[in-house]
């Protein structure tokens, strides 16, 4: 098995990772701990944080409505520990700061498990687990989630740090959940884990290595979900329509399981996982998933849109790449491992405030939506604090006399056992070279293993020069192995030929994306209305009404296969730039591609359709944009629904709520029978002609009764129909003129009608001119 180095061994080097690990450690130093530990606190009380007001709570999934605060302690734990990991032995003051928050953190949760009986340890009352496990009723989301976080932090304190009294407060937090676990029968295990609960199964495995308790164990294998493991063993993608976070870390934790009890079916499970997830359900940035879900296998283009790749869905897999390359030094794993490391954890960053990204949309058009500093913490914000003090922990491996690198990228790697001092300077991709210095020769034959990536330019080899003299290394199951006794001032001078690639979707043989090296290319769009929306969980980019980007690019004069097959010439980088221009196309003067990862202050677009002027799937594009303009030109007015932006300027009232499904943005109001759930919007009318209401109702909502007014008069008694079996339609509903006779706006509302919703309303809420324009 390959080893792993010390997180004080490796220092990157490069100045935008340095950039990033600065820019996320100044924001953990800023955070308040007193914030973050008081709903600990006030549960070791006996309150409850969710009524208690005078907490101070953070905002966002910490405080508020949510019931998962405290999972944040978890991974601020986590990442404080890798930071003062990686500061130990060379920046004296910055670490200091860091181990004084951790211990004092640390010494404060222990006054709380003290307090508490059977070293219960969490922000929210113990209730939660018994509603989980149906002995109540009442609040609870996913606590199993939670503790796994908090678990996880723990332990990582004392790996990282050595903090005796974090694996205590561990430990006994682990011996809690021993008791509560012992007395599960096979139906209420099967009860308990149908709800997310994170990497329980990983971190209770990772808590035994260290207590080395029979009982710590066994409540690792609790949470074991062997039939699921067994599925997907056997092949069967039973992924479909579940949420992506809550499958990915339970095969991190069978890899754990494998780990500790030898058990070869984990082991296999796990690699089965990551087969399927890579195969089937990832886009080229190595991320996957849309709104939280895996879809089905290789239905990618379909799900392009605002809500991909979920940046715990990469943390996660990155977790599960990192170990079954420790197993097996396949070197898959590690060209999988850069991809995403490179164009999902690094493309999640915003690289001036050290904010983090839950969504990183593939649909053309959409930006990256970053997180705030106080007033989100979501999962994803916990896991980019993780993500950014650990970006040294994956460059090098070792075994025995064998060093292995893995990533490219500016480093120090001090390997004391074997008196090796390295230096890498690496500008990939901006140039093909890459070049390692001895500074202190270890004085014994070491062999250094380095890795032939999947991207090399496909009519050259990956070359090997030693002290100006060219070497010829073996190619030892994809790696460039380079034996000898290593002295001081010896070079390594790598050369990686770099070229332009492309990768496709497939369920759409039209649509491409472009790479060079181990970069994603996007082209951007500007920052013109860079509107936010909330989305349930966090927030999402839009594309506001009527805007509209080009997501096709016309081949001119050449087949599309002819000029994919000459890609090198017809995707040129610019002297001196890593910059991109097309050839050949109808967009050679405006399509600039560059690496996506560095952007993220525009609209950008990855995958484009590549089509020829003759081509079918050229005229269905072009139909459908003309009617979409037409559309534009129909439209009296628009409300986006669940807009900020749109809603406030259409004066929103009432006592809606709000949320997402299948693609559309709803509203809905519930009203008793003897009171009313309502929303209102106002909007603008043209007496001067024909005005259309036009509505987007969802089948599944088929008997839901509601009325809908004008200015307080009944315009229409609504009943829902189940028109398109699980899907959607539209209706359009003419306003009698005499209604908007010299007006200019009008209040339209929609109320309850008896006991039940009023809507939901799906999308827009839309005044045109010409019903036609929507049926087009």
């Amino acid at each position: 098995m390959l080893r792993e180095f010390d997180l004080a061994a490796v220092q990157v080097t490069d100045p935008y990772y340095v950039n990033a690990f600065e820019k996320v450690t100044q924001y953990l130093l800023s955070l308040d701990p007193d914030r973050l530990l008081a709903a600990f606190g006030a549960v070791s009380e006996g309150k409850d944080p969710l009524t208690e007001e005078s907490l101070n709570l953070y905002g966002g999934w910490e405080g508020g409505w949510c019931l998962l605060r405290g999972h944040t302690m978890g991974h601020y734990l986590t990442a404080l520990a890798q930071a003062y990991g990686q500061t130990r032995d060379c920046r004296q003051d910055l670490n200091k700061l860091i181990a004084e928050r951790i211990n004092y953190t640390v010494s404060q949760l222990k006054i709380y498990q003290d307090r508490s009986p059977g070293g219960y340890l969490f922000a929210s009352p113990e209730t939660h687990f018994d509603v989980v496990e149906g002995k109540s009723t009442g609040n609870q989301w996913a606590p199993w989630y939670t503790m796994h976080k908090i678990l996880s932090g723990l332990i990582n304190v004392y790996k990282y740090t050595g903090n005796q009294e974090a694996l205590e407060v561990a430990a006994r937090l682990g011996d809690w959940v021993c008791e509560r676990t012992s007395n599960w029968d096979d139906e209420l295990k099967k009860r308990v884990l149908a709800v997310e609960y994170g990497g329980m199964n990983d971190v209770l495995y990772e808590l035994y290595k260290y207590t080395q308790k029979a009982e710590h164990l066994a409540a690792a294998h609790k949470f074991d979900e062997d039939a699921l493991f067994m599925a997907i063993l056997e092949g069967k993608d039973v992924l479909v329509n579940k949420h992506a976070n809550t499958q990915i870390p339970k095969f991190v934790g069978a890899l754990n399981s494998y780990l500790v009890t030898g058990e070869e079916f984990y082991y296999q499970a796990a690699r089965a996982f990551w087969e399927m997830v890579t195969r089937d359900h990832t886009y080229v940035t190595g991320g996957n998933s849309q709104a939280e879900h895996f879809g089905q296998p290789g239905l990618l283009d379909a799900t392009r849109d605002n809500l991909n790749n979920e940046t715990c869905n990469a943390y996660n897999m990155l977790l599960l790449t990192r170990g079954l390359f420790q197993l097996t030094g396949d070197v898959r794993y590690a060209d999988f491992y850069e991809r995403a490391f490179i164009n999902e954890i690094m493309a999640s960053l915003n690289p001036e405030t050290g904010m983090t990204t839950y969504f990183k949309p593939m649909g053309t058009g959409y930006f990256k939506a970053f997180g705030t500093p106080t007033e989100s913490f979501w999962c994803c914000t916990g896991t980019g604090m993780e993500n950014f003090t650990k970006l040294n922990d994956s460059i090098y491996f070792y075994r025995d006399n064998e060093l292995y690198v893995n990533l490219y990228l500016s480093s120090k790697l001090n390997w004391q056992e074997k008196g090796l001092l390295l230096s890498q300077e690496s500008h990939i991709p901006e140039t093909d070279k890459v070049v390692f210095t001895v500074e202190t020769g270890p004085g014994e034959k070491l062999t250094l293993n380095f890795r032939v990536p999947e991207w090399l330019a496909g009519d050259q080899e990956m070359t090997v020069a030693i002290n100006g003299e060219r070497y010829s290394a073996e190619n030892i199951n994809g790696y460039l192995a380079v034996s000898r006794d290593w002295q001081d001032g010896d070079q390594v001078e790598l050369h990686l030929p770099l070229e332009v690639q492309v990768s496709g979707l497939p369920d759409n043989k039209n649509i491409f994306a472009f790479t060079y090296g181990p970069v994603v290319l996007c082209t951007t769009f500007g920052s013109e209305e860079m509107v936010i929306e909330p989305h349930w969980a966090s927030v999402k980019a839009t594309i506001p009404y009527g805007m509209d980007f080009k997501d096709y690019i016309v081949i001119q004069d050449d087949t599309v296969d002819n000029w994919l097959a000459n890609i090198k010439n017809n995707l040129v980088k610019k002297p001196g730039k890593l910059e991109f221009s097309l050839r050949g196309t109808d967009e050679d003067e405006n399509f600039i591609f560059k690496p996506y990862y560095l952007e993220y202050k525009e609209r950008y677009g990855i995958y484009f359709y590549l089509l020829t002027p003759a081509s079918p799937a050229l005229k269905e594009i072009l139909e459908a944009r003309a009617r979409a303009r037409r559309l534009v030109e129909a439209t009296i007015d628009v409300v986006q629904i669940i807009n900020d932006q749109y809603e406030v300027a259409h004066n929103l009232r009432g006592n809606s709520s709000g949320s997402y499904h299948a693609g559309y943005n709803f509203r809905q109001a519930y009203g008793e029978a003897d009171g009313e759930g309502w929303f209102s919007y106002d909007l603008a009318v043209n007496p001067e002609e024909d005005n259309y209401l036009c509505l987007k109702y969802y089948s599944g909502d088929a008997g839901r009764e509601f009325n809908i007014y004008i200015d307080d008069q009944l315009f229409v008694e609504e009943r829902i129909q189940a028109r398109t079996p699980g899907g959607f339609y539209d209706v359009q509903y003419k306003i009698p003129a005499e209604w908007i006779k010299d007006k200019k706006k009008i209040t339209l509302k929609f109320a309850n009608r008896g006991p039940g919703y009023a809507g939901r309303i799906f999308d827009k809420v839309m005044l045109v001119r010409d019903p036609e324009a929507i049926e087009s």
